[in-house]
């Protein structure tokens, strides 16, 4: 079974090698501004070069510059985002702190109701090719439409897991509402940052996410998967044959992050985003007979009148 990288090579290319001239490198430290405490996975971009990095286990990162006055945008789910640029920072700091986001919850009354619980989204039980990332940082998910026009709550989110790579490479959960304006995935509707990992091989991998209160809406949520890095050790070289522009067939070897995920292809709708850091939104209209879409569903519960 052959890869399927489509255009997403060349976006993480992008993301994981940098063509500065005369770059210079600037480190830090991201923290909680309230207990001092590192972040972790907090996500540091320059969205002007289309480059970004993590924070490591203990909150420390390095990125490399153009320009005094680039811009660096900090971002962690549950925090406030940050903006700095080079300048400010190589002139009075190198420890940013990020502001706890409070989120507040409205006041709910318990109507015991009974529910039905739908899996909405790829339900397919084997792939037909597989997606993988050159570097860590991208996002690849779909969109979940609401097919019952009724509002419910998201209870669990699953991945299938190819056996290319490493299965058990750690992910985060993403899930975005839609953004009306721009037709892409907007506000993020997971507000902290959920990191799992898959023990089970090649396969569906289900998350119960139910008690972080997900609404699912009526115009569907964005389901993703985020390649963290999580250490050297979950690199490694994939050899795929592609075929060059005069029919002929070439073996070309890249250097690839993490785990794989499922793909299918034949499907009604363009489900298929991506995004790498520092990058915008990008969607997946490669098909092949019909569009292709990443193996991701969520279960969702909805209350029965």
């Amino acid at each position: 079974m052959k890869a399927c990288f489509f255009v997403l090579a060349s976006i993480f290319l992008s993301v994981g090698n940098s063509s500065f001239s005369q770059e210079t490198l600037f480190e830090g430290k991201v923290i909680d501004q309230q207990t001092k405490r590192p972040i972790i996975y907090a996500t540091i971009e320059i969205k002007t070069q289309k480059i970004g990095t993590y924070t490591d286990s203990t909150g420390n990162f390095s990125i490399l510059y153009k320009s005094l006055n680039d811009t660096l945008e900090f971002n962690s789910l549950g925090y406030e985002m940050q903006k700095y640029s080079i300048r400010d920072l190589n002139s009075s700091m190198n420890i940013v702190e990020l502001e706890p986001h409070i989120f507040e919850l409205k006041e709910v009354v318990v109507v015991p109701k009974k529910v039905k619980t739908m899996r909405l989204g790829t339900t397919s039980k084997k792939p037909w090719r597989f997606q993988i990332a050159n570097v860590f940082g991208g996002q690849y998910g779909t969109y979940i439409k609401n097919e019952y026009k009724k509002t419910g709550n998201v209870k669990a989110v699953s991945f299938y897991i190819a056996k290319i790579g490493f299965p058990d490479a750690p992910f985060r959960i993403r899930i975005y509402a839609k953004d009306q304006l721009n037709e892409c995935p907007g506000k993020d509707l997971l507000n902290e940052s959920v990191i799992v990992s898959n023990t089970k091989g090649e396969g569906w991998f289900t998350v119960d996410i139910s008690k972080y209160g997900i609404h699912f809406p009526l115009d569907g949520i964005y389901v993703m998967m985020e390649w963290v890095y999580s250490g050297d050790q979950y690199y490694y070289d994939y050899e795929h044959e592609i075929k060059t522009k005069d029919g002929k067939s070439k073996t070309g070897t890249y250097h690839v992050y993490g785990l794989s995920l499922g793909n299918v292809w034949k499907q009604p709708d363009e489900g298929y985003w991506c995004k790498g850091l520092g990058d915008t939104w990008n969607r997946m209209n490669d098909h092949y007979k019909g569009y292709v879409d990443v193996m991701i569903n969520a279960d969702i519960e909805f209350q029965i009148e």
